[in-house]
């Protein structure tokens, strides 16, 4: 088959130039086509044939332009019908590309021969995407980078509604079946492995937009993003829907109204308003959102040695501590603060824990104030700052940190003594007591950690103080013949007939039944 000839002008940036498109992977250019060379900085109008594309028109003074996906970057040149980057089912060759943005070419020769949409249109969308790939960001300026951005954050949104569109064919159709699925969230999941919240999303969003027009048009267009659809569609539940329609509310000029909304406003100014519609025409339904009082608020420390926060509240309770922080925040914040936000509020978040912890006014937990425990080696505490060789500290919760962090901490701390012996237990502090006081706690604290139970890892806080030799069978209140056990396995070893004992000299527990017999890991050793 013979190539093509290339096009002799194109109107690129308003002018008339040669059209000089390249050959980008193949070894050896057609007659009339040059070898890829360093391309030209991409800008919004160095491809005339961006914005011909997408609105499926001829250039100026040319022939009318191949069918393009709407949002896709188009191309100039026409390929060698022998080498095309349509697809992996043709040779990948031929890269015809576009002299300045780099986009390849998919050749009209193979396109016709291509058959539907997953051999022509999806193909030619991976083409683009290859070519955007390919584009070196450094060399474009400050504004036509920024414009890059805002065309690919359009198309993305246009991307996302042609996939919760195809989704929701999908759904209506029942597709998922063919590879055994007994839904379209459980396909998204499974095919796709899409998080189910999201999976959810899209399957629930597709639906609803068929009945708001507006909405569904904005979102095609890239006007809305997936997060402003969803939260206009979330709210429309058909009992919503009908109580509108009772009280005379057209759902056609809500839907118009929304829409608008979202193409003005961030997402979360749009949930607002959908949320101030929901309230005017359920009142009962948000009434029942609101008495929704649950909270739950999740701490865990992670391998790195930081914190990491999650949790949702309900609005009021959301309130409060916004409130809360807002005034830590901004109360008194010091002239050249550089801060960010989400720092700010970070540290705010950690000063009214702290307030609250030296204020006094949080209840004793177990006979003892609550505080901060940090223990370290006392010669490591008195060492040298960076001195090789000495062992940082431990929080009680958080796990270890530096010989300096413990150091800062112990500047304005109580700092109680517990001596221990050369097997590193802390050594008796006992008194001739039923009820073991903060020092013997503390000790016993330092070498148990949690709860001793086979299997048990409560803290500290959530443990009693457990006599293994009961007072009243002459035991005494000592650090060698205390435990920690929480309150549940405290109550198996009085009442339930389960007993611990403890290796001399050791921090090893062992835990046994009523019957006599160790309870053991099953994991082996």
């Amino acid at each position: 088959m013979v190539s093509p000839a290339p096009p002799s002008k194109s109107t690129l940036s308003g002018r008339t130039t040669a059209a000089r498109p390249f050959l980008a992977s193949s070894s050896t250019a057609p007659p009339g086509w040059r070898r890829a060379s360093r391309p030209r900085p991409w800008s919004r109008d160095s491809c005339q044939g961006l914005e011909q594309r997408l609105r499926k028109t001829p250039a100026a003074g040319g022939s009318p332009p191949e069918p393009a996906l709407p949002g896709v970057m188009g191309t100039l040149a026409t390929g060698d019908a022998r080498r095309c980057a349509s697809g992996p089912r043709f040779s990948p060759m031929c890269r015809l590309t576009c002299e300045f943005c780099r986009t390849p070419a998919v050749c009209s020769t193979c396109r016709s021969g291509a058959g539907p949409w997953e051999e022509g249109e999806v193909s030619e969308l991976r083409s683009a995407l290859d070519g955007l790939a390919e584009l070196d960001l450094a060399e474009l300026s400050d504004d036509a980078l920024l414009d890059l951005v805002g065309e690919l954050s359009v198309t993305a949104n246009r991307v996302a509604a042609a996939l919760t569109s195809a989704v929701r064919t999908a759904d209506r159709r029942e597709s998922y079946r063919r590879d055994g699925a007994v839904s379209m969230k459980g396909w998204l999941r499974g095919s796709c492995r899409l998080a189910p919240a999201e999976a959810t999303a899209i399957v629930s969003t597709g639906r609803r937009l068929e009945q708001l027009p507006a909405t569904a048009a904005a979102f095609a267009a890239g006007e809305i993003t997936a997060t402003h659809a969803r939260a206009i569609t979330k709210a429309m539940t058909p009992s919503r829907v009908a109580k509108a329609a009772e009280a005379g509310i057209e759902l056609g000029e809500t839907d118009r109204i929304l829409a608008e909304l979202a193409r003005q406003t961030a997402p979360e100014e749009t949930a607002k308003g959908v949320a101030r519609w929901v309230a005017g025409v359920d009142p009962d339904g948000a009434l029942d959102d609101a008495a929704d009082t649950r909270r739950r608020f999740t701490m865990a420390s992670g391998l790195d040695g930081r914190v990491h926060l999650r949790g949702d509240l309900d609005a009021v309770g959301g309130e409060y501590l916004h409130t809360a922080l807002a005034a830590l925040m901004n109360g008194d914040r010091p002239a050249g603060d550089t801060r960010g936000h989400a720092e700010r509020q970070g540290d705010a978040l950690v000063a009214l824990a702290r307030g609250a912890l030296d204020g006094g006014s949080l209840p004793d937990v177990r006979g003892e104030r609550p505080h901060v425990r940090v223990t370290i080696d006392w010669m490591a505490l008195c060492a040298e700052r960076g001195a090789p060789g000495v062992a940082g500290g431990e929080l009680g919760w958080a796990g270890p940190i530096t010989p300096e962090t413990a150091r800062r901490l112990a500047c304005d701390a109580s700092v109680a003594r517990v001596i221990v012996g050369p097997n590193g237990l802390p050594l008796d502090v006992g008194r001739a007591q039923r009820t073991a006081n903060a020092a013997i706690r503390r000790a016993v604290e330092i070498r148990d950690g949690h709860c001793v139970f086979a299997g048990c890892d409560a803290p500290p806080e959530w443990c009693d103080y457990h006599h293994v030799v009961h007072w009243a069978h002459g035991g005494p209140t000592s650090c060698d013949n205390g435990a920690l056990l929480c309150e549940r396995h405290h109550t198996s070893v009085h009442e339930g007939g389960f007993a611990i004992a403890r290796d001399p000299g050791t921090s090893h527990w062992h835990t046994y039944r009523p019957d006599g017999t160790e309870i053991l890991s099953r994991a082996g050793p």
